[in-house]
């Protein structure tokens, strides 16, 4: 259900480059990967990165390309490299993203920014940062990734 709300989100036709920040072993990017043109995943940890080569070559996606690096140097370097991303998808870690990143998401001026949030708290603050710049938060939806489960929250 997540990622097919990433992908609704993201409104692919099939021309748009993506940027998937904090890619993880690529499960968002490869799903966005059959509509968009190309898709360009970020991640630190570098088996997560094998991983996602893996698993594009193992579904036969020549069109998703993975690199090693924290989000907020390798995304500027893309884009001083050229690489225009149409959609950025951000899945980042509870601390929010980086503010590198954001002023680079903003500086790159993409049609849609997906973001996906585990912490309403950065989430907010994020978001608040990139309406300043102009963007727009047009629709929020939140997903139980555990449901029929019973959770215990403990704060200190």
């Amino acid at each position: 259900m997540l990622y097919q709300k990433a992908l609704d989100y993201a409104a692919l036709t099939g021309r748009e480059t993506v940027i998937d920040a904090y890619c993880g072993i690529g499960t968002i990017s490869l799903f966005l990967a059959r509509k968009a043109s190309q898709v360009y995943g970020v991640e630190i940890v570098p088996e997560a990165i094998e991983d996602a080569r893996r698993n594009a070559e193992l579904n036969n996606m020549a069109n998703a390309h993975f690199e090693v690096g924290q989000a907020e140097t390798v995304i500027p370097k893309w884009h001083e490299d050229g690489i225009r991303a149409d959609v950025i998808v951000v899945d980042p870690p509870r601390k929010g993203c980086d503010e590198a990143l954001l002023e680079t998401m903003i500086a790159m001026k993409p049609q849609r920014i997906v973001y996906v949030s585990c912490n309403p708290a950065t989430l907010a603050r994020d978001l608040k940062i990139l309406a300043a710049s102009g963007f727009q938060t047009m629709e929020a939806q939140p997903v139980d990734m555990f449901p029929q489960t019973m959770r215990l929250c403990v704060s200190s």
